[in-house]
Protein backbone atom coordinates (compact mmCIF):
# COMPACT_ATOMS: atom_id res chain seq x y z
CA UNK A 1 0.00 0.00 0.00
CA UNK A 2 1.47 3.27 -0.79
CA UNK A 3 2.05 5.90 1.92
CA UNK A 4 -0.38 9.05 2.86
CA UNK A 5 1.96 12.27 2.21
CA UNK A 6 2.02 13.89 5.38
CA UNK A 7 -0.38 16.65 6.20
CA UNK A 8 2.19 18.95 6.10
CA UNK A 9 2.80 18.26 2.01
CA UNK A 10 -0.54 19.00 1.39
CA UNK A 11 -0.98 22.52 3.02
CA UNK A 12 0.54 24.42 0.20
CA UNK A 13 -1.51 21.95 -2.17
CA UNK A 14 -4.39 23.75 -0.65
CA UNK A 15 -3.00 26.93 -0.69
CA UNK A 16 -2.85 27.11 -4.10
CA UNK A 17 -6.20 25.12 -4.45
CA UNK A 18 -7.49 27.88 -2.46
CA UNK A 19 -5.88 30.78 -4.10
CA UNK A 20 -7.34 29.67 -7.66
CA UNK A 21 -11.08 29.55 -6.05
CA UNK A 22 -10.14 33.05 -4.79
CA UNK A 23 -8.81 34.31 -8.19
CA UNK A 24 -11.50 31.99 -10.03
CA UNK A 25 -14.83 33.72 -8.00
CA UNK A 26 -13.24 37.40 -8.05
CA UNK A 27 -12.99 36.53 -11.91
CA UNK A 28 -16.59 35.80 -12.13
CA UNK A 29 -17.69 38.56 -9.98
CA UNK A 30 -15.68 41.20 -11.83
CA UNK A 31 -17.83 40.06 -15.19
CA UNK A 32 -21.12 40.18 -13.72
CA UNK A 33 -20.65 43.73 -12.79
CA UNK A 34 -19.41 44.38 -16.21
CA UNK A 35 -22.41 43.04 -17.32
CA UNK A 36 -24.37 44.77 -14.94
CA UNK A 37 -22.70 47.83 -16.45
CA UNK A 38 -23.10 47.10 -19.83
CA UNK A 39 -26.85 46.84 -19.83
CA UNK A 40 -27.82 49.26 -17.42
CA UNK A 41 -26.17 51.54 -20.50
CA UNK A 42 -28.00 49.85 -22.89
CA UNK A 43 -31.12 50.63 -20.96
CA UNK A 44 -29.92 54.58 -20.74
CA UNK A 45 -29.41 54.11 -24.25
CA UNK A 46 -32.88 52.96 -25.34
CA UNK A 47 -34.49 55.48 -22.91
CA UNK A 48 -32.07 58.44 -24.80
CA UNK A 49 -33.48 56.77 -27.82
CA UNK A 50 -36.99 57.26 -26.78
CA UNK A 51 -36.47 60.33 -25.32
CA UNK A 52 -35.44 61.27 -28.90
CA UNK A 53 -38.67 59.75 -30.51
CA UNK A 54 -40.43 61.89 -28.21
CA UNK A 55 -38.58 65.25 -29.03
CA UNK A 56 -38.87 64.80 -32.73
CA UNK A 57 -43.06 63.89 -32.18
CA UNK A 58 -43.52 66.58 -29.98
CA UNK A 59 -41.23 69.13 -33.12
CA UNK A 60 -43.39 67.36 -35.97
CA UNK A 61 -45.75 70.35 -36.41
CA UNK A 62 -43.92 72.96 -34.39
CA UNK A 63 -42.14 75.71 -36.09
CA UNK A 64 -38.27 75.53 -35.16
CA UNK A 65 -38.47 79.03 -34.96
CA UNK A 66 -37.08 79.12 -31.03
CA UNK A 67 -33.96 78.20 -32.34
CA UNK A 68 -31.56 79.81 -34.76
CA UNK A 69 -30.43 77.57 -37.98
CA UNK A 70 -26.96 78.89 -38.02
CA UNK A 71 -26.19 77.46 -34.28
CA UNK A 72 -28.48 74.45 -34.12
CA UNK A 73 -27.01 71.62 -31.69
CA UNK A 74 -28.68 67.78 -31.61
CA UNK A 75 -30.85 67.88 -29.25
CA UNK A 76 -29.81 66.79 -25.49
CA UNK A 77 -31.67 62.99 -25.64
CA UNK A 78 -29.44 62.33 -29.04
CA UNK A 79 -26.18 63.82 -27.72
CA UNK A 80 -26.46 61.29 -24.69
CA UNK A 81 -27.49 58.41 -26.53
CA UNK A 82 -24.05 58.97 -28.90
CA UNK A 83 -21.90 59.69 -25.42
CA UNK A 84 -23.62 56.31 -24.03
CA UNK A 85 -22.76 54.33 -27.68
CA UNK A 86 -19.01 55.83 -27.85
CA UNK A 87 -18.45 54.75 -23.78
CA UNK A 88 -19.97 51.40 -24.17
CA UNK A 89 -21.45 50.39 -27.52
CA UNK A 90 -18.66 51.09 -30.25
CA UNK A 91 -20.05 48.49 -32.25
CA UNK A 92 -23.42 50.70 -32.81
CA UNK A 93 -21.41 53.63 -34.85
CA UNK A 94 -22.39 52.48 -38.12
CA UNK A 95 -26.07 52.62 -36.51
CA UNK A 96 -25.93 55.80 -34.69
CA UNK A 97 -24.43 57.50 -38.30
CA UNK A 98 -26.91 56.45 -39.90
CA UNK A 99 -29.74 57.62 -37.31
CA UNK A 100 -27.64 61.08 -37.26
CA UNK A 101 -27.94 61.26 -40.91
CA UNK A 102 -31.43 60.82 -40.83
CA UNK A 103 -31.92 63.37 -38.13
CA UNK A 104 -29.89 65.78 -40.69
CA UNK A 105 -32.27 65.52 -42.96
CA UNK A 106 -35.36 65.86 -41.27
CA UNK A 107 -34.06 69.14 -39.28
CA UNK A 108 -33.12 69.98 -43.03
CA UNK A 109 -36.89 69.27 -44.07
CA UNK A 110 -38.14 71.04 -41.08
CA UNK A 111 -36.62 74.00 -41.78
CA UNK A 112 -37.58 74.21 -44.94
CA UNK A 113 -41.04 73.88 -44.63
CA UNK A 114 -40.52 76.96 -41.93
CA UNK A 115 -39.13 78.88 -44.24
CA UNK A 116 -41.94 78.42 -46.78
CA UNK A 117 -44.25 78.75 -43.70
CA UNK A 118 -42.70 81.97 -43.30
CA UNK A 119 -42.65 83.68 -47.27
CA UNK A 120 -46.32 82.41 -48.31
CA UNK A 121 -49.06 83.14 -46.01
CA UNK A 122 -51.16 80.78 -47.75
CA UNK A 123 -51.86 77.53 -45.57
CA UNK A 124 -49.41 74.54 -46.21
CA UNK A 125 -49.72 71.11 -45.95
CA UNK A 126 -49.25 69.57 -41.91
CA UNK A 127 -46.15 67.75 -41.33
CA UNK A 128 -48.26 64.16 -41.17
CA UNK A 129 -49.94 64.60 -44.15
CA UNK A 130 -46.13 65.31 -46.07
CA UNK A 131 -45.32 62.17 -48.14
CA UNK A 132 -41.87 63.11 -47.94
CA UNK A 133 -42.40 63.76 -44.35
CA UNK A 134 -43.33 60.09 -43.61
CA UNK A 135 -40.58 58.77 -45.50
CA UNK A 136 -37.89 60.83 -43.73
CA UNK A 137 -39.70 59.15 -40.68
CA UNK A 138 -39.67 55.70 -41.66
CA UNK A 139 -36.25 55.89 -42.34
CA UNK A 140 -35.52 57.63 -39.04
CA UNK A 141 -37.98 54.72 -37.76
CA UNK A 142 -35.65 51.99 -39.31
CA UNK A 143 -32.63 53.64 -38.13
CA UNK A 144 -33.72 53.71 -34.51
CA UNK A 145 -35.16 50.30 -34.89
CA UNK A 146 -32.09 49.20 -35.72
CA UNK A 147 -30.36 50.48 -32.83
CA UNK A 148 -33.09 48.98 -30.42
CA UNK A 149 -32.16 45.84 -31.93
CA UNK A 150 -28.62 45.33 -31.83
CA UNK A 151 -29.20 47.16 -28.66
CA UNK A 152 -30.86 44.02 -27.12
CA UNK A 153 -28.89 41.47 -28.49
CA UNK A 154 -25.55 43.38 -27.36
CA UNK A 155 -26.54 43.35 -23.91
CA UNK A 156 -28.26 39.95 -23.73
CA UNK A 157 -31.88 40.48 -24.46
CA UNK A 158 -31.73 38.31 -27.19
CA UNK A 159 -34.54 38.09 -29.92
CA UNK A 160 -37.62 40.82 -28.68
CA UNK A 161 -38.32 42.48 -31.93
CA UNK A 162 -38.78 46.58 -32.21
CA UNK A 163 -41.19 47.94 -34.86
CA UNK A 164 -42.36 51.86 -35.15
CA UNK A 165 -40.48 53.67 -32.76
CA UNK A 166 -42.84 56.60 -33.01
CA UNK A 167 -45.99 57.67 -32.30
CA UNK A 168 -47.58 59.46 -35.67
CA UNK A 169 -50.98 59.59 -36.04
CA UNK A 170 -50.52 56.76 -38.66
CA UNK A 171 -48.61 53.94 -36.11
CA UNK A 172 -52.26 54.11 -33.95
CA UNK A 173 -54.48 53.80 -37.04
CA UNK A 174 -52.12 50.38 -37.90
CA UNK A 175 -53.19 48.32 -34.58
CA UNK A 176 -56.27 47.56 -36.76
CA UNK A 177 -58.50 48.34 -33.10
CA UNK A 178 -62.16 49.04 -34.00
CA UNK A 179 -62.17 53.22 -33.31
CA UNK A 180 -65.18 52.94 -31.58
CA UNK A 181 -65.92 50.54 -28.48
CA UNK A 182 -68.33 47.86 -29.41
CA UNK A 183 -72.16 48.64 -28.61
CA UNK A 184 -75.13 46.00 -27.80
CA UNK A 185 -77.52 45.96 -30.34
Amino acid sequence: MPALPSTDALYPLLAIALAMVIALAWALWRRRRQIARRRAAGYRLMDSLKAYTAWIDWHRGEPLLHQDPENLTIPAALAAAVCIKDEHFPELHRLMVQLLETHRELMKYLWEENILRMTHSSHQRAHYADPRYHALRDTQDAALDSLFLRCRQLIGEGEMKWTRTRSDFSFSSDLGLPSQPNTPT
